[in-house]
């Protein structure tokens, strides 16, 4: 036998040997290849992941987290304020010089009436001539475009109209005042003749032009009536261009101080009792203040009364505002409501609760089991949890002194109703009859469902603020069922 021949005998006996090694043998001569073990665990792992996925019930989780709730009410309240109103002495066209809703120093420049109106068309003609604004005019223009647009939001359509408003005065006031500079030569001779004549503020306040009737109401004036919206009738000053003689011109508020008046009823009116102090926010632009109040009784209505003493200017346009008052703040664990449900527990007297007498020391009752012939089994231990002991409290939370009669809540199967439990060391036997339902949500972190108990702070529409470090409840970072109405108790769980 040559070389050649040697070396191919021995790579086949490697090669033999090789595959033996791969070959699982088992007495009496069976052989199994490693590579189909392999291959058969694989395949039941993924036949046995997907009857898992097909069985299992397929729900949105929700991750847990602490949160806030504000816990507040909204009312529509009626603004009172120190208002002016100045009236014209004389008829004839009207002319404004500053923008409604400012601030006017005393002596500030408001509006000017020319009674037989050449002043007027001068004015107008010279105003509509005019391409050119002035430096500082512009100026305050761009300010004005550039913090409307720095502030801009989609949904914030008040803030679109308050800008056309305001850009509208602001290029009134400065065409109208640099039209009347062009013509002072001719406003001059006019005013010796007593036919145009000027109106300036008599004190410091924020002009406004416009009247609804209700400048001179206060609180101790008040009535039911002054909250009917439908009623209110509000005239713009601006409109019409002539005024006659006895008509308002304007109107000057004249303090920063201001009032907002709501209807309570007599929950929020029990809520408010005792304070002085409460914080609001303002629906229109989102932002909030603190106001002192307090409340008056008029004709068998309760009114709050909020007094403020600055941002009166933001709303000096209203009557009518919409409010939040913020009573307070809940802080816990924040859920959706959707996750909250309940589940039936059995009652037991919490006075039947005994050790296990091995090294165990576990809790439990001994249970009776009731037969179909009516009668009972010997006692046996039972391991029982206590989700939740009711310690018969009264209206004042004290809790009942005989503790005989507080009821502990039990979800086990293996004690059904029509079970009875004895007490250790006496006679005394109780019939497992009485259930009670608790609230909670559905843990589902490893598969399946577990209840988890929740004791709730504040609820509104879409979320609810729990109790933490509840016995048996929830914690952050939990992952509940989104829909807890449509799981049960250790069902199999697929989140998606």
């Amino acid at each position: 036998m040559n070389f050649l021949e040697r070396t191919e005998i021995g790579l086949a006996g490697k090669k033999r040997r090789r595959r033996k090694k791969n070959i699982i043998r088992f007495p009496g001569g069976m052989h199994l290849n490693i590579g189909i073990v392999v291959f058969l665990f694989v395949a039941f792992y993924m036949a046995y992941n997907v009857y898992s996925y097909l069985t299992a019930v397929h729900i949105q989780a929700y991750e847990v987290e602490k949160g806030t709730i504000e816990v507040n009410t909204s009312y529509t309240g009626l603004i009172l304020r120190k208002e002016t109103v100045v009236t014209a002495a004389q008829s004839g066209s009207l002319d404004y010089y500053l923008k409604d809703n400012t601030r006017a120093a005393k002596g500030t420049l408001l509006c000017s009436v020319d009674e037989n109106g050449n002043v007027s068309k001068r004015l107008n003609e010279e105003a509509d001539s005019q391409a050119v604004l002035s430096k500082d005019n512009l100026s305050g223009i761009h300010s004005l475009v550039r913090d409307y647009a720095k502030g801009y939001q989609d949904g914030a359509f008040y803030t679109t109209y308050n800008f056309k408003s305001d850009l509208s005065g602001q290029l009134m006031e400065a065409l109208n005042l640099g039209a009347l500079n062009a013509i002072s030569e001719y406003t001059e001779f006019a005013r010796d003749n007593q036919t145009f004549h000027l109106y300036r503020a008599e004190e410091p306040g924020v002009v406004a032009y416009y009247t609804d009737g209700m400048e001179n109401l206060t609180v101790d004036t008040l009535t039911e009536d002054f909250f009917d919206q439908s009623a209110h009738q509000k005239v713009s000053l601006k409109t019409e261009g002539s005024v006659q003689s006895g008509q308002p011109l304007y109107k000057l508020i004249t303090q920063e101080d201001w009032q907002i008046v709501v209807r309570v009823d007599a929950a929020m009116k029990n809520e408010l009792q005792g304070g002085e102090v409460t914080q609001i926010r303002f629906k229109e632009d989102q932002t909030t203040a603190w106001a002192n109040y307090k409340l008056e009784r008029r004709d068998g209505q309760d009114y709050l009364v909020l007094s403020l003493h600055n941002g009166m200017i933001r709303y000096a346009n209203e009557r009518y505002i919409d409010i939040n008052i913020l009573l307070e703040q809940q802080t816990g664990l924040k859920i959706p409501n959707s996750a909250i449900t309940t589940k039936t527990f059995e009652l037991v007297p919490n006075s039947y609760f005994t050790t296990d007498n091995d090294a165990s020391g576990q809790t439990g009752l001994l249970v009776e089991r009731r037969k179909e012939n009516g009668t009972y089994t010997e006692a046996e231990f039972v391991p029982v949890t206590a989700y939740m002991i009711d310690k018969n409290e009264d209206a004042d939370g004290n809790e009942d002194a005989d503790k005989e009669n507080w009821m502990a809540y039990i979800s086990q199967e293996e004690i059904k109703r029509g079970d009875r439990i004895a007490r250790a060391g006496s006679t005394d036997r109780y019939e497992v009859v009485k259930t009670a339902k608790l609230k909670g949500v559905y843990n589902i972190n490893r598969g399946y469902a577990v209840f988890r108990l929740i004791r709730e702070l504040f609820s509104n529409d879409n979320y609810t603020i729990v109790e933490t470090g509840t016995t048996y409840g929830v914690m952050q970072y939990d992952h509940i069922a989104l829909d807890g109405a449509s799981v049960e108790e250790g069902q199999m769980i697929s989140t998606h």
